[in-house]
């Protein structure tokens, strides 16, 4: 998986929303905030990993997924 992810992409990977991982982010659960390029935040893994945690879905699937060379 190439990174960084837009929101719309990490939010399918996890297989939850775009306002939930938007409220991770808002509530300081993923620190620190992911980047905003072009009025759109970009995720590296380490933030997709920290909303994962959050969100309960970070699965064996998504680790595999997030440490797959770029």
């Amino acid at each position: 998986m190439q990174f960084p992810l837009p929101t719309g992409l990490a939010a399918r990977l996890l297989g939850v929303t775009e306002p939930q991982l938007a409220e991770a982010v808002r509530r300081g659960h993923v620190r620190p905030e992911p980047p905003v390029i072009a009025g759109r935040r970009l995720w590296s893994p380490d933030h997709v990993r920290q909303a994962a945690a959050h969100l309960d879905c970070l699965t064996p699937e998504v680790e595999r997924q997030l440490a797959e060379p770029g």
